[in-house]
């Protein structure tokens, strides 16, 4: 009987450590901050591919209005990353027109192989660089007027010139890396509600078609200045 009472005291005193041990927290992953979305009548998941159906057919106009008033998320090789397909941002009332401040531009598929770049300095596109530049807009809240007014109202406006393989290639490649610097500073937070934290801190891509002039080999043509006004001639 004693030897039975040896052999339990040490099984309990293991359980009680097993019992008090805390659960191991879940690591945030990207798949927390970007979830699989599906067609609904509120959302609309597309590739690149959709794009460029809309670019060559003017008679899917109908169609296309129809899913601009939804929720879009294009579907990368890896996540489904929100994406506006608004091909009329031009400044003209009364369509929309963000201000400069609140409007990240990301241009640079002129030519073949061409590093993306965005209007900071004309800094080279990486996670790193991308990671602390979207903090400084999101997180000014209008302190610095260099930077957006609130987060709601900064923009990553993403423009491209033609959607062939290799470009569609690489604007895939922008949306990731995109989306890992938005990943990042999301993370950054800690033990916050990640939805709440989305809405607080939207990620508002918007494409537009670059509509300047390109010549043949895909380099940017810059049209001479407009000539200045003669001056007035005063007569006495």
């Amino acid at each position: 009987m004693k030897k039975t009472t040896i052999y339990i005291i040490p099984v309990l005193f293991l359980l009680m450590i097993s019992c008090s041990k805390q659960p191991k927290e879940r690591v945030l992953s990207m798949k927390d901050v970007f979830p699989t979305e599906i067609n609904t009548d509120s959302t609309f998941v597309f590739d690149l591919d959709t794009i460029t159906i809309f670019d060559k057919y003017h008679e899917k106009y109908e169609y296309y209005k129809k899913v601009t008033s939804k929720k879009q998320y294009v579907r990368t090789q890896n996540y489904n990353i929100p994406l506006n397909i608004n091909f009329f941002i031009k400044c003209h009332l009364p369509t929309f027109c963000p201000k400069e401040k609140n409007t990240i531009i990301l241009e640079g598929d002129f030519k073949e192989n061409e590093t993306f770049f965005f209007h900071e300095e004309e800094k080279k596109l990486n996670v790193k660089n991308f990671e602390k530049y979207l903090k400084k807009q999101l997180l000014n809240w209008g302190k610095d007027y260099g930077y957006s007014d609130s987060p709601d109202r900064s923009i990553i406006l993403l423009r491209y010139r033609n959607l062939t393989e290799k470009s569609k290639k690489r604007l895939d490649n922008v949306l990731d890396t995109i989306s890992v610097s938005y990943f990042n500073f999301i993370r950054s937070f800690e033990k916050r509600n990640i939805d709440s934290l989305k809405r607080v801190y939207p990620l508002q891509i918007l494409l537009e078609k670059d509509f300047r002039l390109f010549d043949e080999s895909g380099n940017l043509i810059k049209l001479p200045p407009p000539p200045k006004p003669a001056p007035l001639e005063i007569v006495e």
